[in-house]
């Protein structure tokens, strides 16, 4: 079947799913379903018919006990989006189909789409970049020594900011000094903020300390040797939990999660 048959056959929202496991990578029903949003069940029904189709895959994990179903784009999905985009004089982005997400993804992307969709009109999450998109708009700008896991622009009652996140998830060798394993990762990341110039171009930058007392260490060396750039903060703790507030299990025979 030619790729006009089969762009025939799908939905408006099909095809974004199918665009957004292109982009993003392997990804749950319930991932599926904030971005589409739509009801889990809507979801599954949609990945369900892409999956026939050929255009993705899922899988299981031996080691995950809630026996989840990951889906991910084939190469025949990859192969349909991208001529998709080329087709409409859009920029084909760098490993189509071959992402796979971050921690900054999970911690961020996710809860903040699920904000703008609990409050339409009021906020939105207006452009995301996952990391390598990122590094090049930190080379555009003059800042290729920074490596940042990724780029937002967040829209609330009328104002828009631009923000950078960087997420410290070094795990330190135990062969490390207390004080050393407390500094590892925040040390180079804020290294890189000293010695930039031009300033960066975002109103935040969002450095996620691995728990709270690396947060603490971070707000007390900022508070002797200030950057230049405007640093926020927060732990993965706090954000792992604000996010399972908001979630619970409902079909553990098909590993599905949906909003509390």
């Amino acid at each position: 079947m030619g790729d006009r048959a089969v762009s025939r056959r799908l939905t408006s929202r099909q095809w974004r799913i199918l665009s957004f496991l292109a982009l993003h990578g392997l990804a749950t029903t319930v991932e599926v379903a904030v971005v589409a949003g739509v009801p889990r069940l809507t979801a599954h029904r949609d990945l369900t018919r892409l999956h026939g189709l050929g255009l993705v895959e899922r899988r299981r994990f031996d080691e995950d006990r809630t026996h989840t179903w990951w889906y991910d784009v084939t190469a025949e999905g990859v192969d349909l989006v991208g001529r998709d985009l080329a087709a409409s004089g859009r920029p084909v982005p760098l490993q189509l189909g071959r992402r796979r997400w971050n921690e900054a993804d999970g911690l961020l992307f996710l809860p903040l789409i699920e904000a703008s969709r609990q409050n339409p009109g009021r906020c939105e999450l207006f452009q995301w970049l996952t990391t390598m998109d990122t590094s090049v708009w930190l080379s555009g700008h003059g800042l290729a020594h920074l490596r940042a896991d990724g780029f937002g622009v967040w829209l609330e009652d009328g104002r828009c900011l631009r923000f950078l996140v960087h997420v410290d998830n070094v795990r330190p060798s135990g062969l490390l000094s207390e004080e050393e394993q407390r500094t590892a990762g925040l040390e180079v990341l804020l290294a890189g903020y000293r010695r930039t110039d031009p300033a960066v171009p975002v109103g935040a930058v969002l450095v996620v300390a691995r728990d709270t007392d690396h947060e603490d260490y971070l707000l007390e060396d900022l508070a002797r040797r200030p950057v230049r750039a405007p640093i926020a903060t927060s732990n993965m703790d706090l954000l792992v939990q604000c996010r399972c507030l908001n979630v619970v299990v409902d079909d553990p025979d098909h590993g599905v999660l949906s909003s509390a």
